[in-house]
């Protein structure tokens, strides 16, 4: 049985080196995906982990290999091809302890011929190494349970919490195993046995949550991801639910305002002067006062880095809408001497939201002319409802629902005086609907909570105007259409951007993919969990289509796809056969079916393919490996049986 182990490890091995360096049946080449190698690159010469998108295990594995050995991807590719070939090992010793001998051979064999494992091994994709990790946190956990030992356990904490840096959704998973053992043994040393596991996993996860807090204010033990990637599941719903491309609720990704909901760490803000000056400002100065006292208050920049000035606005710990602008001081002899951006300065200065209410109009106090308030004009000329803040827009210009649209129209350069947007205002007792100069449309419901998911979108034209917004100060006073001189405009400054860096912009993202996410299930919850249901079978199946905004295209990926398809459901099957047969024979299945059946439960709700669940089908294959098994030995049985029944037939006519 050993050699048969060894050669599977072998075999994986001349698999991983065929896939990397002659022919590989993924479209990434040695580059991979989730731009792990770019990070790498940037944490080998020197620089800090610029995003919380993807964890940092495999980015720091990849840059330990581009530190020694500089950018050459053949060599980590080696390294995990070569960890890779010890999954075989790795299955025997864990399938042994819960089957017999027979299976954990053949689940081996499988995981050393049809792994899929070995393809990722072949590309820069965490997957191949998480895996090791896994399956060595399994056997360690065996040997803990085995021997009552705490050092075992302790191991078990460390590579748990590890495996979870290199695929966020294992987090739990060391939280499943200590339950699993004190379960088994309810004593007061295993209790204490658990807890260290849990410790150890604890630490694992220790400095990368200490750093994300430090930056965010907020407990990020692994990335924000999973809020995207929940809504996506929201959105493969219905007759979606095969792709979220088509689903009209994508437009709303993007926010309608600049605003964040991390109101306790300082807000940071860049600007630039712009690159026609002819000189550099001597200073330049940040304004800025918040609704609740209106009180100004200076603030200078905090760094200078490449010509970009960065501030520093104190955390407001509070909802809140923040006013400010900049003032620039040029030399002597400068035209102009000072200058604001944006140029009226107090008057009608920048706006930025601090608010949790991610769906709904920020601008409480009526600052902008925005879609919100082409809504509700809409609404006003169509069922004559109130409409907040008539005066600010009745002096701005913009009463009407023609006049709100060709303003906004006019910012985003998609009209002008000559071409009205607006061609069409239709009303009813259900709704309104805008009909645009591109015939693209937006749809007012005559029911209508405050969220701007509630309005439809369709169209190039339609969806832009939910995005541009026009300061009412500026309107009112009649500077927005004031054409400044050269001086003025290169004296202003460019590039502004608020709460923009990764550290701001992608945990602000994931309050409000949190947000979509939870809008569309309390819409249609019932199709939320339908779908739920098919993606926790569907996990475990590759499924490929020719639509670009679903699948990975490239050469020859139809027959990629198809015979994926065939291998993952044929998978599928024999693991199915093999857990009920394995529970008739009484094996001890119970352990790695709870590990297996963790991925669905853990990602049935969010966006997933049957890469995910790699991770566990080394497990697969012992399942797989039994119903083989079994047949194997019913049919050899027969033969036997039939052999008999031949011998027994010669024996009768020879007596005769």
């Amino acid at each position: 049985m050993g050699r048969i182990v060894y050669a599977a490890c072998g075999v994986t091995l001349i698999l991983g080196l065929f896939f990397v360096f002659v022919w590989a049946p993924h479209p990434w080449g040695w580059q991979g995906f989730d731009h792990y190698d770019q990070l790498a690159l940037v944490l080998a010469h020197g620089g800090g982990f610029p995003t919380f998108e993807v964890p940092w295990g495999y980015a720091y594995f990849l840059a330990t290999f581009y530190r020694l050995f500089g950018d050459h991807p053949a060599i980590p590719l080696l390294a995990q091809v070569a960890l890779n070939s010890f999954v075989p090992l790795l299955v025997f010793v864990a399938a042994r302890a819960w089957f017999d001998t027979p299976v954990a051979t053949v689940a081996a064999v499988l995981a050393g011929l049809c792994s899929f494992n070995t393809v990722y091994a072949s590309t820069q994709s965490s997957d191949a190494v998480c895996t090791v990790l896994f399956m060595l946190a399994i056997v360690a956990f065996i040997r803990a349970r085995r021997d009552n030992s705490w050092p075992w356990f302790a191991v078990v904490g460390l590579l748990t919490g590890l495996a979870s840096q290199f695929r966020p959704n294992l987090i739990l998973v060391p939280l499943v195993l200590a339950i699993f053992a004190l379960l088994e043994r309810r004593t007061l040393a295993r209790g204490a046995q658990t807890a260290m596991l849990l410790a150890c996993a604890a630490a694992a996860l220790a400095p990368w949550t200490i750093r994300n807090y430090r930056l965010t204010g907020l407990i990020l033990p692994t990335t924000v991801h999973g809020a995207v990637q929940l809504w996506y599941g929201t959105l493969q719903t219905g007759e979606h639910v095969e792709s979220r491309a088509h689903n009209p609720q994508s437009v709303f990704e993007a926010p309608v305002f600049d605003a964040t909901s991390l109101d306790r760490v300082p807000i940071v803000v860049d600007a630039q002067p712009k690159a026609c000056a002819d000189t550099k400002p001597t200073a330049v100065t940040l304004t800025y006062w918040l609704d609740v006292d209106g009180v100004p208050r200076d603030v200078a920049p905090a760094q200078m880095r490449e010509g970009v000035l960065t501030f520093d606005i104190p955390p407001p710990r509070r909802e809140a809408v923040i006013y400010y602008y900049f003032t620039s001081r040029w030399p002597p002899g400068h035209r102009p001497a000072v200058q604001m951006t944006p140029a009226e300065g107090r008057s009608a200065p920048s706006v930025y939201f601090v608010t949790t209410n991610h769906l709904g109009d920020a601008d409480v106090h009526g600052d902008l002319l925005d879609i919100f308030d082409v809504v509700r004009l809409v609404r006003r000329d169509a069922w004559n409802e109130p409409l907040p803040f008539a005066d600010r827009l009745h002096a701005a210009g913009v009463d009407s629902v023609g006049a709100a649209v060709a303003r906004l129209a006019s910012a985003i350069g998609a009209a002008d005086d000559a071409e009205p947007a607006l061609t069409s205002f239709e009303r009813g007792e259900d709704g309104a609907r805008l009909t645009f100069v591109d015939r693209s449309i937006i749809t007012v419901p005559r029911v209508w909570d405050g969220r701007i998911t509630e309005v439809g979108f369709e169209g190039a034209l339609a969806e832009a105007l939910m995005h541009p917004s026009l300061s009412l100060a500026s309107l009112s006073l009649g500077t927005a259409n004031r054409r400044p001189s050269h001086e003025e405009l290169c004296a202003q400054l460019e590039g502004i951007e608020v709460n923009q860096v990764y550290f701001r912009k992608e945990p602000q993202m994931m309050g409000r993919y949190m947000a979509l996410a939870v809008d569309n299930i309390r819409r249609d919850p019932f199709s939320f969990l339908i779908a739920c249901a098919y993606r926790a079978i569907r996990l475990f199946v590759v499924a490929g289509t020719t639509d670009r905004f679903t699948a990975q295209q490239f050469g020859r990926s139809r027959v990629v796809y198809a015979a994926a398809t065939i291998v993952s459901s044929a998978y599928l099957l024999l693991f199915v056969a093999g857990v009920v047969l394995s529970w008739r024979r009484g094996d001890d299945l119970l352990l790695p079916l709870v590990l297996i059946l963790y991925i669905p439960i853990t990602l049935a709700p969010v966006l997933t393919n049957m890469r995910y669940t790699v991770t566990v089908q080394p497990l697969v294959f012992m399942f797989v490996a039994v119903t083989l098994t079994t047949v194997a030995a019913r049919h050899g049985r027969q033969q036997q049986g039939m052999a008999a029944r031949g011998h027994g037939g010669t024996r009768t006519a020879r007596q005769l």
